[in-house]
């Protein structure tokens, strides 16, 4: 059996840009008392209320956002060189990571328990990692990894990619 690696790659690149408008929709516009950490402009700012934590660092012309609402994990995001990150973790013992740097836009987002999220993005290039439920998503200019139970991951400047989920495994 032949796959068509074109459809495949496309059906993969339009999962993760929805991932990504979801995302941005997911952290606006709504009141609580999550840890939330913004940085824009050469700023730095970390905060830890109880078992949450979030840390932004954003360089000159850049900006970084990152978000715990499972009050027990953490969201990092550091941005540089025009660079635009944003992380947030929804489920406790969780870890979302993301770095973006020379106009690069990096997404991380766990959506389960015990997962890990990692997307960094260069050369103006969009990464998104997605961590479900005790899975691990790293996506960079090296390559992407997805491991555990869900995972997604997928950078525009590279065309790599992958997804795991059961016995779904998928990479590029």
């Amino acid at each position: 059996m032949q796959i068509n690696k074109f459809r495949l790659r496309l059906l993969m690149t339009l999962a993760g840009l929805a991932a990504a408008v979801a995302f941005v929709g997911l952290s606006s516009g709504q009141a609580s008392a999550d840890t939330r950490c913004s940085a824009a402009n050469g700023s730095q700012v970390e905060r830890v209320q109880g078992k949450s934590g979030c840390g932004a660092k954003a360089g000159p012309n850049s900006r970084a956002d990152s978000e715990d609402r499972s009050g027990a994990g953490t969201a990092v995001a550091i941005a540089a060189n025009r660079g635009q990150a944003r992380a947030l973790n929804l489920q406790p013992g969780s870890t979302a990571l993301a770095g973006a740097n020379t106009g690069g836009n990096a997404y991380s987002v766990t959506t389960g328990p015990k997962a890990l999220a990692l997307a960094q993005a260069t050369r103006g290039g969009t990464s998104v990692a997605i961590g479900g439920w005790g899975g691990q998503a790293m996506v960079g200019p090296a390559g992407a990894v997805c491991s555990g139970g869900f995972a997604a991951a997928v950078n525009t400047t590279t065309g790599k990619m992958c997804l795991h989920s059961g016995s779904i495994d998928y990479r590029n």
